[in-house]
């Protein structure tokens, strides 16, 4: 629903966020996709489990990023829409965002982390090395933060600091055309194991904006949707190729761990994933417009997830 508002309200409806309205909040994107970040990293400290059980909850990310990655570098050149950008990057941002609705979210924040050093440096080599600066920048600023938390005495000092830290988080991810989710990751997990008084005030303040932030991303994100009969069509086949993975991955997963069924997912199979939409407006800062063709297949994909999603809830229950 907020998509569809974005839609409704943005550059192609009524104009209400015209581009210079959209300008204007542009600063606190990368704010947003960070404490998104922040907020996962502070929940990411890992359970003692079977490695057969871990192998099984990637099961459904990895196939199904696999599924879409193929799909859709196979049918975008013929699609009858050029894009800007290389279609193998635009297939491994489809590929991401497709993941991120799975119910571990660490592995497509990586991912994606990785796809926009990719952007930059094309070899391997040289990505993986922007995306471990890009960690350490992360570490500074995390503990730089910490260390301010710690100290600080009353509510304002810390609700300063605080915001000062994803201000600054944010603002260094965007200066470098870098993954503000994956940034914000590093810096949570951080904080979850430096623990403390600093880690407490933190998840207090993000979570006490997240909401404000989260109905930001979303209806920005449909602001800036570019609604072609091409990007439906592809939004539909990726939404297809997306659910394909997520039903294909889970059954393997609950093959791998030898488990019922009707235990339930953490997710449902057709979450829109908000992750998702996320990362896309995060490769639409990173890259530029060229990345707009992106942003809209995966708002259509998650439209549609929406809509077909209490019809599948009841085949889910009876399966």
């Amino acid at each position: 629903m907020l998509l569809l508002i974005g839609i409704a309200v943005g550059t192609h409806g009524l104009g209400l966020l015209s581009p210079p309205v959209l300008s204007f909040l542009d600063p606190a994107m990368p704010v947003a996709l960070v404490a998104i970040g922040v907020l996962i990293g502070l929940r990411a400290r890992p359970r003692r489990a079977d490695p057969r059980l871990l192998a099984a909850a990637q099961a459904q990310p990895l196939l199904t990023a696999a599924l879409v990655f193929g799909g859709i570098l196979f049918i975008a050149p013929g699609w009858g829409a050029s894009a800007a950008l290389p279609y193998w990057f635009l297939a491994l941002v489809l590929a991401v965002s497709a993941a991120s609705s799975s119910a571990d979210y660490l592995l497509p924040i990586v991912l994606g982390g990785l796809a926009l050093a990719m952007l930059r440096e094309p070899s391997p080599a040289g990505a993986l090395l922007l995306a471990l600066q890009a960690c350490g920048i992360a570490v500074v600023i995390a503990a730089a933060g910490w260390l301010l938390l710690t100290r600080s005495r009353s509510d304002t000092e810390q609700r300063v600091f605080a915001i000062a830290f994803l201000l600054l988080l944010g603002g260094a991810s965007d200066y470098l055309g870098l993954s503000a989710l994956f940034s914000g990751l590093v810096a949570g997990v951080l904080l979850e194991y430096a623990g403390g008084p600093a880690r407490d005030y933190v998840r207090r303040d993000v979570l006490h904006v997240q909401h404000p932030l989260l109905v930001l991303v979303l209806v920005v994100t449909g602001a800036r949707v570019e609604v072609t009969y091409a990007w439906l069509g592809l939004g539909a086949a990726y939404l297809a190729l997306a659910t394909a993975g997520r039903y294909a991955g889970g059954w393997i997963g609950e093959r791998m761990a030898a488990a019922d069924p009707r235990r339930d997912a953490v997710v449902p199979l057709l979450a829109p994933g908000l992750l998702g939409i996320a990362f896309a407006l995060n490769v639409l800062r990173a890259a530029g417009p060229d990345a707009a063709p992106a942003l809209a297949v995966v708002a259509f994909g998650a439209i549609g997830a929406e809509i077909l999603m209490p019809l599948v809830r009841p085949v889910e229950a009876r399966a």
